[in-house]
């Protein structure tokens, strides 16, 4: 949806500099809906959770249409929230893969989980421009063919979890309070401060937060980048799918690696990736197909090899009784963290210009390298003592 949404939003404005607003709020609906869905799924479940937040977002997407259509503003940014809640619900889903998964292979049943996203994430914008044309041969605005594919893929989505993911993990798990009130859900601040309280569960929160921080705010600008050095709808869309690509097809080797090499050095290979990517796209300054097709596919691995290593981290960090609350806070922050990303990025792409963006990017990867350095050298200490 990042393509399609950007694109509107700027047809919308007439302007690309607040173009990021689509992508904020849509991850204001993720950052909103991680910490609620969680506690919905401590009370209910993984399955009826899952299933709901899909199908609120295939409302959202119907409400997108209407509001491109109407060309309002107004309806169009509370749209992209609740499509968002789709995002934040997607993210939830890979917690149900570790929630039965034994330590050894836990990393590689999350990594199957974001692989079977693989087929949407990359075929979808290989098909922005067939669906923008079809909606145009029926008299609709050409950004409404891409929310209507989101509407009908979100309905399979939510359909899929219903039907087909029973028993319910959480529940065979023994996570499931189904006596527990709202008003006795863990609230994010104590979740967080539960997951402080544990080096591991800290260094694998920050490595989820900066990854998508720093791939949604690159990303985020990517398709307004290209297009104002006179790419067309297809070329983006192909690097794009490059980019989802990285994020998704390889994920079975982030989780080989995080299972066999440990998750620590996976982490930093994650921050690596997305340093030496941020370097390519920071050279990419009139957006050429030679650098922009690595820099965004290496942006993608990068994010693929941090999430997948860090959600395992975060998981098996913590106690079973605080694992799910812990793991809202965490997708919590990582969507208010890349929703500040994306809300600023367009002003930093028409201030600064797209090498910036990517500049910052890398630092904020750099962070991830470091923090990990120093979490091996106080475990190489203690170990001494």
């Amino acid at each position: 949806m990042f393509p399609v949404s950007v694109l509107a939003i700027k047809d919308l404005l007439g302007s690309e500099t607040l173009a990021g607003l689509s992508t904020g709020a849509s991850t204001v609906g993720s950052a909103a809906s991680a910490a609620a869905l969680a506690a919905f799924m401590q009370r209910r479940g993984r399955t009826p959770g899952l299933s709901l937040g899909f199908v609120v977002a295939a409302a959202g997407g119907a409400l997108a249409i209407l509001a491109i259509e109407a060309e309002s503003l107004a309806i169009f940014l509370p749209a992209m929230v609740i499509i968002g809640i789709g995002s934040g619900t997607a993210n939830l889903s890979r917690y149900a893969a570790a929630d039965l998964a034994p330590p050894e292979r836990r990393s590689r049943d999350i990594s199957t989980v974001i692989f079977a996203s693989t087929f949407g994430a990359v075929f979808f914008p290989l098909l922005i421009g067939v669906a923008g044309d079809v909606a145009e041969s029926l008299g609709l605005d050409e950004n409404s063919g891409g929310f209507a594919m989101s509407i009908a893929l979100f309905f399979l989505a939510g359909a899929a979890v219903w039907f087909f993911m029973r028993p319910d993990p959480l529940v065979v798990a023994g996570g499931v309070d189904p006596n527990a009130t709202r008003d006795e859900s863990t609230p994010f601040r104590r979740a967080v401060a539960i997951a402080w309280a544990h080096p591991l569960a800290r260094l694998a929160f920050v490595t989820l937060v900066i990854s998508q921080a720093v791939m949604v705010m690159v990303m985020a600008m990517t398709p307004l980048h290209m297009e104002e050095h006179g790419h067309d709808k297809g070329a983006i869309g192909a690097v794009i799918s490059a980019h989802t690509a990285g994020m998704f097809a390889f994920a079975p080797i982030a989780g080989w690696l995080s299972d066999r090499v440990g998750r620590i050095p996976t982490i930093v290979l994650a921050g690596v990736t997305l340093i030496v990517a941020t370097a390519f796209t920071s050279l990419a300054g009139e957006a050429p197909r030679a650098l922009m097709f690595p820099g965004l596919y290496l942006l993608g691995l990068g994010w693929s090899f941090g999430i997948v290593a860090g959600s395992a981290l975060l998981t098996e960090s913590v106690g079973e009784d605080e694992r799910v609350a812990v793991q809202g806070a965490a997708d919590l922050a990582t969507n208010v963290a890349s929703g500040a990303g994306a809300l600023t990025s367009g002003i930093v792409l028409s201030m600064a210009g797209f090498h910036m963006l990517s500049l910052l990017g890398m630092a904020a990867a750099g962070t991830i390298v470091l923090q990990s350095w120093f979490q091996h050298r106080l475990s190489t200490l203690r170990q001494g003592v």
